[in-house]
This record gives structure tokens, C-alpha cells and sequence, in this order.
């Protein structure tokens, strides 16, 4: 199944992607295309097949079959470059701070501007956490700063799985406040995966409801308000679908 819109410009097109341990397959036969400016919400439960899609993206799995295309042509070992991931829990040093962290992570993405990464801070609201570890934080702080990290290379894409799990009511809404303003001020396109369906709603553009590691399903948030569903009776209906085909 492809994803037919065509109103913005195509970035990545996935093709019959298909991931297999042993005689289980996480995902199985993806095909969809990932277009310039979405924020492609990725809905499944647990075990259906996210994670494994993200770090296929990511070059952190290897495809059983299927391929992935970049719509200039170039490589997608090179395109990779253009892209940041945050897959599960983001990588930080504990008992550094803030901008120590940006600083180490940011090097190694090829970023040495400390301006910029002191802008960066501040774009997420971390400016001032001065000489506070990162083990002080809350757990949407140290999300916001696992972004941060990610954006040092200054990416056209980033993928961001389960970014809000755990996170409180204030820090979830912080989240998604700043993920809105990346993609207003910045054109960043997005691919996000979340439990928690109402705030996925509030931030997408797009829908992708994965089950037993297939694509159920792609809509956008207008077919979804047209609907008169909310998200979650919105996928259950399209799971249902989807298995009587």
C-alpha cells in the first residue's frame, strides 16, 4: 500500500519493506511514502512493528527484502546523514550537563559551534539549567535535551520514538508545544511513534496505523475530523478493516 498524496514533495519512498527474525516478521511488506513538511504519527500497540521500522530507517537493522529510495537519487547510507533518530530512550552522560552533553554529542555529529548549540538549548527550554546533571532532570527535560542533541546535525528529518512515554502532563505538553514550533519555524518533517493518541493528534499531520508489523492503515488529520471518529475508534476500525481483506 502506497500512500497517494502528493501535495508536498516526496523525500523517502519505501518499498515492500520487510524485516523477518527467524519465522516472525516485525515488519512486514511497508510501502509508503514520506513527503517534505509531515508529521507522520506512528500508531501501533506494543510488538507491532515501530521500533524495528525507525531503526530500519536508521541503518541500526538490516532489511530482510524491500528497499528504501531517496527521491534526489543520492544514497540512503548519505541521506542518513540529513536525518536524526531518538529510537527508544536518548543517549545522555548522566553526570554532565546540559550544554557538557550537547557539547560531546554534538562533536561527534561534526557540530563545533557552541553559539549554535547554546541556541539550541534554548530553543527547547534548557538554557538555563546552568550546572544541573542531567540525573537531576525530570524525564521530559532530558527528552527535550536528547532533541536538542539530535538537531546538531541540522536535520531535514528526525524520528522520534516514543518521545512522550513516561513523560508528566506539564513536560508532555512542552513536548509537543516545541515539536509544533520545530516544524512551523524550521520545515523539520517528522515521524513520531506515541502511546498516547490524543497528544499524537494534536500534533500530526498524518497517520500510520501499523498491527502485527503491517500497515493497517494511512489517513490524514482532515480524512480523520471528516470522519467524526476520534484517533483511537478511527484505528480500531481501520485494524478491522484491514484484517478482512
Amino acid at each position: 500500500m502506497i500512500n497517494k498524496k502528493k501535495e508536498n514533495e516526496e523525500m523517502l519512498t519505501i518499498l515492500n519493506l520487510t524485516k523477518a527474525y527467524k519465522n516472525v516478521k516485525a515488519v512486514d511488506d511497508f510501502s509508503l511514502e514520506i513527503e517534505k513538511g509531515h508529521i507522520y504519527g506512528i500508531i501501533g500497540p506494543n510488538g507491532a512493528g515501530k521500533t524495528t521500522f525507525f531503526k530500519l530507517l536508521a541503518g541500526l537493522a538490516k532489511p530482510s527484502s524491500g528497499r528504501i529510495l531517496v527521491s534526489t537519487g543520492e544514497s540512503l547510507e548519505k541521506y542518513r546523514e540529513k536525518m536524526s533518530f531518538m529510537i527508544e530512550n536518548p543517549y545522555l552522560y548522566e553526570g554532565m550537563t546540559a550544554f557538557e552533553n550537547i557539547k560531546i554529542i554534538g562533536g561527534i555529529k561534526g557540530e563545533t559551534n557552541e553559539e549554535r548549540m547554546r541556541e539550541l538549548l534554548e530553543l527547547v527550554g534548557l538554557e538555563k539549567t546552568g550546572k544541573k546533571k542531567v540525573k537531576d532532570f525530570s524525564l521530559g527535560m532530558k527528552q527535550r535535551l536528547g532533541i536538542a542533541c539530535a538537531l546538531t546535525s541540522n536535520p531535514e528529518i528526525l524520528v522520534l520514538d516514543e518521545p512522550m512515554n513516561g513523560v508528566d502532563p506539564e513536560g508532555i505538553v512542552e513536548l509537543r508545544e516545541m515539536l509544533l514550533a520545530l516544524h512551523k519555524e524550521r520545515g523539520l518533517t517528522f515521524l513520531v511513534s506515541s502511546h498516547i493518541l490524543g497528544e499524537l493528534f494534536q500534533l500530526s499531520t498524518d497517520f500510520i496505523f501499523i498491527k502485527d508489523g503491517k500497515i493497517a492503515g494511512i489517513t490524514d488529520k482532515k480524512e480523520l475530523e471528516n470522519s467524526g471518529k476520534n484517533l483511537e475508534e478511527y484505528y480500531m476500525e481501520e485494524i478491522v478493516r484491514h484484517a478482512d481483506q
